[in-house]
């Protein structure tokens, strides 16, 4: 999934969305929001960002946002109380379930996940979101190790702890790529114009006299 960035575009998209279907977010009918999504977001797109519209793109976003719209929203620290906030060392925005034994020390606010799946690119990687970030913040002790703020970013199955600096430094560099990533799926794009199947039969012959070539057992499929 290409992530959509004008933000204005995505403002633009709600706005849409909101005046268009204010009866179903009125009554928080979630089944109409959900359903009017894929209309609200083409019709959105194609007026704001025409020059980023495309169909597939479109069904993109509605399908991200009908995702987060179905998460559950778990409870911050700011739900809780202040009470609450005091006792832990938490911030505002912090989700853990401190009073549970198993939750952890830290803070943080969830996980922010592409839509698109680890298992999309390679179907033999675990299942998990391909790309992934989180702020957490360390106090535990504060009078002994201080406080920390680091940002988690995630990528199939490495994580790297990033300070919030060298986090920004890596969101600089991933723009950067994304205009050479749009390069090169345009040239791959004009390249698979000339793309063609080959010949199954040719080709379990070709491998069979290769695997004489080399003194294996001849194999039977064409390895495709």
């Amino acid at each position: 999934m290409k992530l959509f960035p004008n933000t204005a575009g995505l403002m633009a998209t709600r706005a849409d969305i909101a005046a268009e279907h204010t009866a179903a977010l009125d009554t928080l009918d979630f089944d109409k929001v959900i359903a009017a999504l894929p209309a609200a977001i083409d019709h959105a797109m194609r007026n704001t960002v025409p020059d980023l519209y495309t169909a597939e793109r479109a069904a993109d976003l509605a399908a991200a946002m009908t995702v987060e719209l179905r998460k559950p929203t778990p409870l911050t620290a700011a739900d809780r109380g202040t009470e609450w906030m005091l006792r832990y060392g938490c911030t505002a925005w912090c989700i853990n379930d401190h009073a549970n034994p198993v939750s952890p020390d830290f803070h943080n606010a969830g996980e922010t996940a592409t839509a698109l799946r680890a298992t999309d690119l390679e179907p033999c990687a675990i299942d998990q979101p391909w790309l992934t970030a989180e702020t957490v913040v360390m106090n535990d002790r504060p009078w002994a190790y201080g406080r920390e703020t680091r940002v988690l970013l995630g990528y199939g199955d490495h994580l790297a702890e990033l300070t919030p600096a060298r986090a920004r430094q890596a969101l600089e560099t991933m723009r950067g790529f994304v205009a050479q990533l749009e390069a090169v799926v345009d040239q791959a794009d004009a390249s698979a114009l000339d793309d063609f199947d080959g010949d199954p039969e040719i080709a379990r012959l070709d491998m069979q006299a290769a695997d004489r070539r080399a003194g294996r057992a001849p194999r039977t499929g064409t390895g495709q």
